[in-house]
């Protein structure tokens, strides 16, 4: 197991300033290479349960080694699991709910159903962290990488631009579409930051991409 995949990325170091160790439930959706932030919320909150899902099979096998190699196996419980689906738990159950790079696959019917039952389950009071890819990121696609647009779900399928061989398909939101698609979800905004930073292009945080991306960072709280 190499130990750079645990070096936090700028964006993760933001989200884990807001935990709070009195923090009981946390809720990450798509879980983190590795479980990299996953492992230092359970640092930060020892008496949280942190529970950690993904419809990605074979990184949750990835992650779940390493979970397991940090001694974190009872505190981070991992899961097969669509937010676009209705889930499993109780309304008003988490503290903390982590969704970075994770919501922009989600088309826009899929993303509003993911808002409402995050709302639902999020605490009164509880932070909602989101980053996503944003629409600035889609405009320096260069024409020719991009196969089509669903103007219905809102998704672009592309290329990526250093590899032709790998074709992505997102959903691309302004700071001004991010927010509106919040807000009528009911959640409340307390920061809204849009900035750029090398994401890595592999599961195990080996390969960093060769220009920044385009990035719109949310904390939001329930109404």
């Amino acid at each position: 197991m190499k130990e750079n995949i645990f070096k936090s990325s700028k964006s993760e170091r933001r989200a884990l300033k807001l935990l709070r160790p009195e923090f009981s439930n946390i809720l990450s959706i798509g879980i983190s290479t590795g479980g990299s932030a996953e492992i230092n919320m359970a640092k930060i909150c020892p008496n949280a349960k942190i529970i950690a899902t993904t419809i990605d099979e074979k990184g949750l096998d990835f992650t779940n080694e390493a979970i397991k190699k940090y001694g974190m196996s009872e505190k981070i419980e991992t899961k097969i699991e669509d937010v676009s689906k209705p889930m499993p738990y109780k309304a008003n159950t988490f503290d903390f709910v982590y969704a970075r790079l994770v919501l922009h696959y989600l088309s826009k019917q899929q993303l509003e159903a993911a808002l409402k039952e995050i709302h639902r389950v999020l605490k009164p009071n509880g932070l909602f962290f989101v980053v996503a890819r944003n629409n600035k990121e889609w405009e320096l696609t260069k024409p020719e990488f991009i196969i089509s647009y669903d103007k219905k779900t809102n998704l672009t399928t592309y290329y990526e631009q250093w590899d032709r061989k790998i074709i992505r398909t997102r959903q691309f939101l302004s700071e001004e579409q991010l927010v509106s698609a919040f807000e009528k979800k009911k959640f409340k905004i307390l920061s809204c930051e849009s900035y750029k930073e090398y994401l890595y292009t592999d599961y195990e945080r080996t390969i960093k991409s060769k220009k920044p991306n385009s990035l719109t960072e949310i904390v939001a709280t329930k109404n």
